[in-house]
């Protein structure tokens, strides 16, 4: 019998023009504290509303203990929801609050009475029955809607943030609580934050999204010490992040040196991403160094300095050390093959609608691209696929086009969002309309600064949404 209890099939969810989950496949264990992390929009919280019943998906399927719950309403779901605002009703003390959901279902008073009281000796509140939401603390208040939630016995909790209002002290001692309450209850735990401290502290698998698509699913030490890209490096922890060579197996190419590794499975001369933490980072003098440098900043963090090192290339390195070496003085750094990461670049991932004749809108323009690149004959008319574009593969036109671009010119006027040096290139953001791109390049160029870009149509890959994604079993 599977250990699945949630079961997510090619989810996609859209408000409006915006799709904020683009055909995302998941389970969820029985038994786990589950956490989906990601930035502000990336859909994680859409994600929590379509497994609890609030949300219906686009298309897609959920299945809760091997059976098809996409249409089964909210309150017939066995499962319990914690917001970020705790939603205790004012006017009743904190036995009603928690028996409320009971007296619904009509249960016998004395049924009720044991319940509550089960609830509160769970959650560390014996003895404030009587008391009001207002006479108590925040984190007393959070505790008292988990209990409301609980006492209901769900198979699964949902929490939406649920320390968001906390302040950090508080924070950090819920967040040792909410674990431990999961390992004594047994219900499985489905947590939804931006906060990647909670998310390592709690979890027993993280889920990393970005814009409606998983990144990464893995332990916490997994995702941090092996992230798969560059953004999961940047999101998890502090990152030296670069751009690279893979030569061959356990030899890579960045910051203007060879390096040995300890990856393998790339193409020879793939262009790559390095991912190189503070910590790993060892400070020697300059003559025995791999790189040098020159501290232009160092901060007392508690447990270590923070440096930031400047190598001779312009590029910015952090570095923590428990020895502080002052602004202006020259130093070394070495790097174990072990503690160099080396990443495959993400793709531009976009929702595109199949056209005739090998063109693909992807909402700003028409595209054209190669029907070798696709993995489909044929498509039907404005069918909705997934298209994939590396960031590599995007060249900045030097100057504006004669003419407006039109469809199957392959070019689109957008904004620099961001710009980030990565020690050989520049990595950016650019704004299209509705649209975001991100983009490696030579150029330098400046925010806000208005560019076209060419994709050329051999660089662009067309998938059908039902053949994008596959559930496997490696890392959750």
């Amino acid at each position: 019998m599977s250990s699945h209890i949630i079961d997510l099939f090619n989810i996609t969810k859209s408000y409006g023009d915006t799709e904020v989950i683009k055909d995302l496949s998941l389970y969820i264990r029985k038994n786990e504290f589950l956490t989906l992390l990601g930035p502000s929009g990336c859909g994680k919280t859409t994600t929590l509303r379509i497994i609890s019943g609030f949300e219906k998906p686009d298309s897609g399927k959920v299945f809760f203990n091997g059976e098809d719950i996409t249409d089964l309403p909210p309150h017939k779901r066995k499962v319990n929801t914690v917001f970020q605002k705790y939603s205790l009703f004012p006017n009743m003390n904190i036995y009603e609050n928690i028996a409320f959901g009971l007296k619904i279902k009509k249960l016998p008073e004395q049924e009720i009475k044991k319940k509550v009281k089960a609830a509160l000796e769970l959650v560390e509140l014996s003895g404030f029955e009587r008391r009001k939401p207002d006479s108590l603390s925040g984190g007393q208040q959070q505790r008292i809607a988990i209990a409301r939630a609980i006492v209901n016995e769900p198979e699964i909790l949902l929490l939406d943030e649920p320390l968001g209002a906390l302040d950090l002290k508080l924070r950090k001692e819920m967040q040792v609580e909410l674990k431990a309450l999961q390992k004594k209850t047994g219900i499985t735990f489905v947590y939804v934050t931006h906060d990647q401290e909670e998310a390592l502290t709690m979890s027993d698998t993280i889920v990393v999204m970005n814009q409606g698509v998983i990144q990464q699913i893995g332990i916490p030490t997994q995702i941090y010490n092996e992230p798969v890209n560059a953004f999961v490096a940047r999101f998890i922890g502090d990152s030296n992040i670069l751009s690279g060579v893979m030569i061959k197996d356990y030899l890579c190419e960045f910051a203007g040196r060879q390096f040995e590794c300890a990856d393998r499975g790339f193409e020879k001369d793939e262009d790559v991403d390095v991912v190189v933490r503070p910590e790993d980072i060892k400070v020697v003098s300059p003559a025995d160094g791999m790189i040098t440098g020159t501290v232009v900043s160092a901060l007392f963090k508690g447990v270590h300095y923070e440096m930031i090192v400047v190598s001779p290339d312009g590029f910015r390195w952090k570095v923590h050390s428990t020895e502080i070496t002052e602004p202006g003085v020259e130093i070394g750094m070495v790097i174990k093959p072990f503690d160099i990461q080396i990443m495959k670049i993400p793709y531009n991932i976009l929702t595109g609608w199949a056209l005739g004749g090998e063109m693909v809108d992807i909402g700003p323009v028409n595209v054209k691209y190669l029907a070798k690149n696709s993995n489909a004959e044929e498509f039907d008319n404005e069918e909705t696929v997934n298209v994939y574009i590396l960031p590599q593969d995007i060249d900045i036109l030097t100057s504006a086009p004669e003419t407006e671009p039109k469809d199957g010119d392959n070019v689109i006027k957008g904004e620099v969002e961001t710009f980030r040096y990565k020690g050989d290139d520049y990595e950016i953001t650019v704004k299209c309309s509705e649209l975001s791109l991100l983009v490696h390049t030579y150029d330098k160029v400046k925010i806000g600064q208005m560019i076209y870009l060419h994709i050329p149509e051999e660089s662009i890959r067309i998938r059908k949404r039902e053949e994008v994604v596959e559930i496997n079993d490696q890392g959750n």
